[in-house]
């Protein structure tokens, strides 16, 4: 898969975040931009900021398009999803608020991956 598919996949899944994606990629490649940086510099943000209010029907929405993604067999897939998002959690202060939505595929890989020991 390429950036452009997994972005596509990324702005149908979760569409409320199409301003906040044009905006970080009209200066650079639109839907060609890399994915690693549409999901750590608008996909992150913007799960990071539901989770702040609480938003549970979007917490539900982002968190099983993350476990979608998860099942999904290319490693360019899997790289962004793992790099851009799981492995941002442990690198949060409180990374609990964020693991604590993560479904069986994606807390098995945060867990095996990205957890402090």
């Amino acid at each position: 898969m390429k950036s452009r598919e997994l972005n596509q996949m990324l702005l149908s899944a979760i569409p409320e975040i199409k301003s906040k994606f044009d905006d970080e990629t009209n200066w650079q490649e639109g839907l060609d931009t890399g994915s690693f940086i549409v999901f750590e510099d608008v996909f992150l943000p913007y799960l990071e900021s539901k989770v702040e209010l609480d938003d549970k029907a979007m917490i539900e929405k982002i968190y099983s398009f993350i476990e979608k993604l998860c099942y999904i067999d290319d490693e360019y897939v899997k790289n962004v999803i793992y790099v851009a998002v799981l492995e941002n959690f442990s690198n949060f202060e409180n990374p609990n608020p964020y693991i604590k939505y993560l479904k069986p595929k994606s807390l098995k890989i945060y867990n095996d991956n990205y957890s402090k020991k």
